[in-house]
């Protein structure tokens, strides 16, 4: 093919005027051929821009759709979900006791149990993995804390 025939192939291409089997081969072209991509670039800006007719209409139309969705997005503020029930459903409220459950494990010991290498060892062989998580946390605190005000 030459180069006109090709651009002419690739604005029908872009106008959706070829058959199927001919769409299927343009699209492998674009898979695999460097300069076809270029050539479909081409193609797409020697294409005129369609112009909109009507575009306030069409706008209108567009919201006209959009409003009722809108609308049932937002909840009624008298038929929400109960108090207890949006405190729940608050995602800080997950972290704070997922933080909490955590630090009860950790001091508990919890996590000593579970560490791999710590089955048949006894406490007073090892040191236990929550007293150091407790001392390194409270040796970064105290690395955060600033210094005292000198006058």
């Amino acid at each position: 093919m030459n180069r006109d025939n090709i651009q002419h192939e690739w604005k029908r291409y872009v106008q959706g005027e070829l058959t199927a089997p001919e769409r299927e081969q343009m699209d492998r072209m674009l898979l695999e051929d460097p300069e076809a991509l270029g050539s479909y670039l081409l193609a797409l800006e020697n294409l005129p821009v369609p112009l909109l007719s009507g575009g306030d209409a069409f706008a209108d139309q567009i919201m006209v759709r959009i409003a009722p969705l809108s609308a049932s997005a937002v909840p009624e503020t008298g038929t929400g979900r109960s108090r207890l029930g949006r405190l729940l459903g608050n995602q800080w409220l997950h972290y704070i006791a997922a933080a909490c459950i955590t630090m009860l494990f950790i001091s508990a010991g919890i996590f000593d149990k579970l560490a791999p290498g710590n089955i048949g060892v006894t406490a007073q062989t090892k040191q236990p993995y929550s007293e150091i998580m407790v001392k390194k946390a409270t040796g970064w605190l105290a690395e955060m804390k600033p210094a005292p005000y000198k006058q």
